[in-house]
C-alpha cells in the first residue's frame, strides 16, 4: 500500500516516518519546499501522478505552531481534503486538545464542543471543519500533550528550563493533560493505517492520549526524579507552582479515547515508562 505522509520535518512526522518504514507500505513524502501546498491545481497534479492510497496530513504540526504554520494548517488542509474526495482517498488528518477551550471539564470526549482559546486551536479547529465539510473518508485524530527527546514540546522545554541555570522553573498545578510519547501516538497511527488497509471504515474524530493524566507540575516532579535517578539533577532548581492559568492554553489536555477503542482496538498505554529513555536522550544529545 503506498502512503503519503504530508511532512516529516517536524517530530512528530520523525517519528511516523520511523514506524512507517518498519512497516511493508511504499512510503512517499514530497519535500514541502518544493510543492505548494495551498495550491489546488499543483497539490492535485502532484498527487494523481504519486497515485498513494491513502494520506496522512502532518502539515504545519508543531506542539505551539508559530503563525506561519496556523495559516497553513487550515488552508492545506482543505485543499487535500478535496483533493482525496476527488480522488476517493481517504485521509487522516492530525490534530489537537487545543481545540478546546477553558472550561472547567476534567476531560474531553469526541463529542464536546471544541472552544479554542488561541490561534492555534483555532487553525486546528479550522482545519478540522474544512476535512469534515469536504470529505467523507477522513479520521481526524486529536492528540494530547506530546512528549519526546527531541524537537519542542513539554519535556524538552521543561528540561531546558531545569537546566538554564535560572534556579526557579515555574509550572502550573491546574494545567492537566495525558504526557503522550512521540513514538507511542506514531504506534497507534501505524495500526490505524493498518486496519484501514485491510478495509476498515470507521471515520470521524476521534482522541489518543496516554493513560495516567497529570498535572504540569506533577509532571515536572516525576521529570525531576529520573534525573536524580540518573544524577543528573543541576543543583539549586526548584518548581515554583503557579496557580494562575496561562491565557491560551486550555485547562484539560486530558482526552478520552473511546471512539479510537470500540473502532480499532486501541488500548492506551502508560507514558511513565517512556520517560527514563527519552530523559537519557535528551541528555545525551545535550551532551553532545
Amino acid at each position: 500500500m503506498k502512503l503519503l505522509l504530508t511532512d516529516a520535518s517536524h517530530a512528530l512526522g520523525k517519528a511516523l516516518e520511523h514506524e512507517l518504514e518498519r512497516e511493508p507500505f511504499a512510503l512517499i513524502m514530497p519535500e514541502s519546499a518544493r510543492l505548494n501546498w495551498t495550491d489546488i491545481g499543483e497539490v492535485r497534479a502532484w498527487i494523481e501522478h504519486q497515485r498513494p492510497r491513502l494520506v496522512i496530513n502532518t502539515l504545519g504540526w508543531a506542539d505551539r505552531p508559530d503563525s506561519a504554520h496556523c495559516s497553513l494548517i487550515p488552508r492545506a488542509a482543505a485543499i487535500l481534503a478535496q483533493v482525496c474526495e476527488e480522488q476517493r482517498l481517504p485521509m487522516i488528518q492530525l490534530s489537537s486538545y487545543q481545540v478546546f477551550g477553558g472550561d472547567n471539564k476534567s476531560s474531553h470526549a469526541e463529542k464536546d464542543e471544541p472552544m479554542p482559546q488561541s490561534d492555534a486551536g483555532r487553525a486546528w479547529l479550522a482545519a478540522e471543519q474544512a476535512v469534515t465539510g469536504a470529505l467523507s473518508k477522513r479520521l481526524i485524530l486529536r492528540l494530547s500533550w506530546m512528549i519526546g527527546s527531541y524537537g519542542d514540546n513539554r519535556l524538552t522545554r521543561l528540561l531546558g528550563a531545569i537546566f538554564s541555570g535560572q534556579g526557579e522553573v515555574p509550572v502550573h498545578v491546574r494545567l492537566k493533560g495525558s504526557p503522550t510519547a512521540l513514538s507511542d501516538a506514531a504506534r497507534v497511527i501505524v495500526g490505524v493505517v493498518k486496519q484501514i488497509s485491510c478495509g476498515a471504515e470507521n471515520w470521524g474524530v476521534m482522541h489518543y492520549a496516554s493513560r495516567e493524566p497529570c498535572s504540569e507540575a506533577d509532571f515536572a516532579e516525576k521529570v525531576i526524579a529520573v534525573l536524580g535517578q540518573l544524577d543528573s539533577m543541576p543543583e539549586g532548581v526548584e518548581l515554583t507552582r503557579l496557580e494562575s492559568l496561562p491565557p491560551d492554553e486550555p485547562i484539560s489536555a486530558v482526552l478520552g479515547g473511546r471512539r479510537l477503542r470500540d473502532g480499532f482496538g486501541v488500548q492506551a498505554r502508560a507514558w511513565e515508562p517512556y520517560l527514563v529513555p527519552m530523559v537519557k536522550q535528551w541528555l545525551h544529545q545535550r551532551q553532545g
